[in-house]
């Protein structure tokens, strides 16, 4: 039913909504999505005698359908604020040889191709995206579909990188998400091994966190530990840290918490230190950041069985922290509690799982790509990412690529 109101939808020549749809379906996992989906897209956007004209008018519809909103609200003002954290240059353009223009946040995707030439812009520069969720079948994603350029896309999901590998476009997969681009000079291990937060659970104030079955769980563990300390750092999303509140107090764990609202790095790092386990027990979102800051901090954690597309990340493993079903959560935060010194995060993240290592990862994958010398890259800066930006590791590289920023007015397209 929904793949046929996909087809009729672009057949009304409302492209932008047929890719939204099909976007949705293909993200929500439903048995046979993935196949279906794949397929309308092709027909859509890259086969038939109507696919040139589908992707102009997909993108002419994207561009149309933004409006200024308060996050993107001083973007219409200023365009070249998308260059303070939002875009970073990981490589100049210089002579002829090819730079790396890097942009984060799926939501960000779009303005791009409102602001700037784009198909200009990716003659410069090798352009990657690191989207903000699992799915990379998503309007603003496919729109760097209709470059010329090869367009690297962050794809660490299994199916993600499939789904980019069988569309057969310029899309290349990375096998990298915003969670391999931590900081990890500010989450370091406690000195002393005493620690007197039993779990810390990073999550923003929204209902897909899942606070309430986090809550429950420890509604059962405070009848054998009632004296339970648990650290919730968060910040508003569509929930209120009050709606938290009273969510803890309806099921009587109030006692037990402690509040932390958007507090900054240096204070989530000395927070970890102190905490026995990371709790992460959301079903669908990105590749969570929390989860490696807390493995940095050598805190083993806990998530939860099936998590996005199901897929057993290599992170979590016998040193790093387990799976849980939504029934064993209490049983196997008590069983943790009782382990959690037997665990070695940090070894395995140092090892295998730095912003380092991502930016070979990154640096290996477009050259693989590339067609001629005028488009390898030896050096790439290497980037961090912050709670609502990127910066780079090296803080005095800040102002290294003032001269790509300054180049791209000549890109600027009229409001």
């Amino acid at each position: 039913m929904l793949s046929a109101q996909i087809v009729f939808l672009s057949r009304r020549k409302k492209i932008l909504g047929s890719i939204e749809l099909a976007s949705k379906v293909h993200r929500s996992g439903w048995w046979g999505s993935e196949k279906t989906i794949l397929n309308i897209v092709q027909n859509i956007l890259f086969r038939g005698k109507n696919a040139i004209k589908n992707r102009e008018l997909f993108i002419e519809q994207l561009v149309d359908s933004l409006e200024p909103k308060p996050n993107t609200t001083k973007f219409f003002n200023n365009p070249e604020l998308l260059f303070d954290g939002v875009c970073l240059f990981l490589k100049s353009y210089q002579n002829g040889q090819k730079g790396v223009l890097l942009i984060k946040y799926s939501y960000y995707f779009p303005l791009l191709f409102k602001f700037y030439d784009m198909k200009a812009m990716s003659e410069r520069y090798h352009i990657v995206l690191e989207p903000s969720w699992a799915g990379t079948c998503e309007p603003g994603i496919l729109a760097y579909s209709t470059l010329d350029a090869p367009v690297f896309v962050m794809a660490y999901e299994a199916r993600d990188t499939k789904f980019l590998n069988d569309l057969k476009t310029n899309l290349k997969p990375v096998p990298l998400s915003s969670n391999w681009w931590v900081d990890h000079r500010n989450f370091k291990p406690a000195i002393e091994s005493k620690k007197d937060i039993d779990i810390i659970v990073i999550s923003s104030w929204t209902y897909f966190k899942r606070h309430y079955r986090i809550f429950d769980a420890l509604r059962k563990l405070k009848q054998s530990n009632p004296r339970l300390k648990v650290a919730l750092v968060g910040y508003s999303v569509d929930m209120t840290l009050e709606d938290i509140k009273a969510l803890a107090s309806y099921y009587n764990v109030d006692d037990l918490l402690e509040y932390h609202e958007k507090i900054p790095p240096s204070e989530v790092g000395a927070l970890l230190k102190r905490s026995k386990i990371n709790l992460l027990w959301s079903r669908f979102e990105g590749l969570n950041r929390s989860i490696i800051e807390g493995m940095f901090s050598d805190v083993p954690c806990i998530i939860r069985k099936g998590f996005n597309y199901g897929m057993k990340y290599p992170y979590i493993n016998e040193k790093t922290g387990i799976w849980s079903e939504e029934k064993a959560l209490a049983s196997n935060i008590k069983s943790m509690l009782e382990n959690y010194h037997n665990y070695t995060p940090r070894e395995y993240v140092m090892r295998h799982h730095t912003c380092f290592i991502a930016t070979q990862l990154l640096t290996d994958t477009i050259n693989a790509f590339c067609t001629n010398e005028n488009e390898r890259i030896d050096k790439l800066a290497v980037k961090v990412n912050l709670l609502d930006c990127m910066t780079y590791f090296d803080a005095s590289q800040n102002d290294t690529f003032k001269h790509d920023i300054d180049n791209t007015r000549s890109m600027r397209l009229p409001i």
